[in-house]
């Protein structure tokens, strides 16, 4: 009996390695391995040590303790923290984050601590590490000038009062009870719902409360004294326990030596007359055009990065869309019943929890470091966006009449051909106007990827408030440059109609 060459690999157990595939593929994984270990060994100390490089993660709209304008980190927490690398011997790397990502970003490792103002809590200590208290905080009230019956935070009893998303003033006006709670993502919305009459109160940090107030809202006031005790610390991720050592060595170095200069920047005497006499000089306005001149570089890189995230996720989200449009269609219940769970999925469940489950969440269950964030907001935008589009399709295909593929499979098409070259020419013309809509929507949606450190459009809004505490100049220009992203794909879409206008027709 002859035995040819494939059985004779099927079956012998005494084949060489080389000629085996699942011991060459065993053993280039035992290389992969061998080469992959040595640096997950690596402590946090010996990452940042052998790198070089303190990669600190902050969100940086919170002035004066961070803020960035274009490139540039400032603030007291980044000189602090520019000095706690000097310190160590290596380089600090700011790394700007939306707060609502700042922690899973950190237990994720694409940073190896926050420094953002974050106030030392048993529930945050449940799950982070945190240095030694650098900064004594405390929260404040604001209220507008002409308000006479709050006078501190016991008077907010019945009253509704602002914080920003999950802060300290949130929690503990959460713990005191009695009061309306409205919660904003950043400060200055909060400032501004004040000003405006909507809220009765703002409670927050001490020092960015004045700040703000100082800068563009000189009709609110604080009343009464910081009615809380915080310390601030900077947070590290379980298991960095020799890293949290060092920074707090390099702590007390410099509240020995360089502490109280970086304080009297910030927070001095000096620094506060200069703050005030700069204010005198300047009557806040409620649209700067001369501000706008200064920002508008800036904001033209959010402006082409929010423009190719929604491009390319709109273009590579069209041919998913299609294949799972085709597959719901289909009476074979193997390929349209993933197709429907999928698109249930992703409509069902918010954009911004799929966006922090790409970019952390999965590379996090797997050990992996997380992606570059364009990519990672790419992908989270395509996928979402690919689920509206299959159903925006499906309804196209559906609306066209069935006798046109019966008549299609009469003639002698198959069903793929019929579908080519008779039922998807006409779904597409159909579906122009709600595809427009998914491309706008997807344009401003894109606006959450802010979470993953991308300054997009909107994120640099929220920066750029953060430093001039100008929202009324601000977000109007960010709603304009919206309107012209959105336009073009508006005048397309028409254009596309009147040509195809005939062909509709019937």
């Amino acid at each position: 009996m002859n035995i040819n060459q494939t059985q004779l690999i099927t079956v012998s157990p005494r084949r060489r390695i080389s000629a085996s595939p699942v011991r060459r593929a065993a053993f280039t994984l035992l290389l992969l391995l061998l080469f992959y270990a040595p640096s997950h060994a690596q402590t946090p100390l010996a990452r940042v040590r052998s790198s070089g490089v303190l990669r600190i993660g902050t969100d940086a709209t919170y002035p004066p303790f961070e803020n960035k304008e274009g490139d540039d980190f400032k603030g007291f927490d980044i000189d602090l923290g520019n000095a706690i690398a000097k310190e160590m011997g290596v380089r600090a790397v700011f790394v700007n984050s939306n707060f609502q990502g700042i922690f899973p970003a950190l237990q994720n490792g694409s940073f190896d601590v926050v420094i953002s103002a974050l106030t030392i809590t048993p529930e945050r200590s449940k799950s982070l590490l945190f240095s030694d208290p650098y900064y004594d905080a405390g929260q404040v009230v604001a209220i507008r000038n002409d308000r006479q019956d709050i006078a501190g935070v016991d008077d907010l009893r019945g009253k509704r009062a602002g914080v920003q998303l999950n802060t300290t003033g949130q929690f503990e006006l959460e713990k005191r009870g009695g009061v309306a709670v409205s919660k904003f993502d950043t400060m200055d919305l909060a400032m501004l719902a004040l000003q405006n009459g909507q809220i009765d109160a703002v409670v927050g940090d001490a020092p960015t409360v004045r700040y703000m107030i100082r800068q563009n809202f000189r009709n609110l006031k604080v009343v009464g004294p910081q009615f809380t005790d915080e310390k601030y610390g900077i947070a590290l991720a379980p298991g960095s326990e020799d890293l949290q050592q060092e920074i707090n060595v390099a702590l007390k170095h410099l509240k020995e030596s360089k502490y109280n200069q970086i304080y009297n920047t910030w927070f001095g005497e000096e620094a506060e007359k200069a703050a005030e006499q700069k204010a005198a000089l300047t009557k806040p306005k409620a649209f700067d055009l001369s501000l706008l001149s200064r920002v508008w570089p800036f904001f033209l890189k959010g402006v082409w990065l929010t423009a190719r995230l929604a491009l390319l996720s709109l273009l590579l989200g069209l041919p998913i869309g299609l294949l799972l449009a085709l597959a719901r269609v289909q009476s074979l219940r193997l390929l349209s019943a993933p197709a429907a769970i999928y698109v249930e999925v992703m409509r069902g469940t918010p954009l911004l929890v799929q966006i922090i489950f790409i970019h952390y969440g999965i590379p996090q269950a797997f050990g992996l470091s997380s992606p570059d964030p364009f990519i990672s907001g790419t992908i989270a935008l395509t996928l979402n966006s690919a689920a509206y589009i299959s159903e925006i399709i499906r309804a196209g295909i559906l609306s066209i009449d069935a006798g046109q593929m019966e008549a299609a499979r009469s003639l002698g098409m198959s069903h793929w051909q019929a579908m080519r070259r008779i039922i998807l020419p006409q779904t597409f013309r159909r579906v122009v106007p709600p595809l427009t809509n998914e491309g706008i929507a997807l344009l401003k949606d894109s606006s959450l990827v802010s979470v993953l450190a991308l300054e997009e459009l909107t994120r640099v809004g929220s920066q750029l408030v953060g430093v001039y505490a100008a929202p009324l100049t601000i977000w109007p220009m960010v709603a304009l440059l919206y309107l012209l992203l959105t336009f073009p794909l508006t005048r397309v879409s028409e254009y596309l109609e009147r040509r195809w206008k005939t062909v509709t027709r019937s």
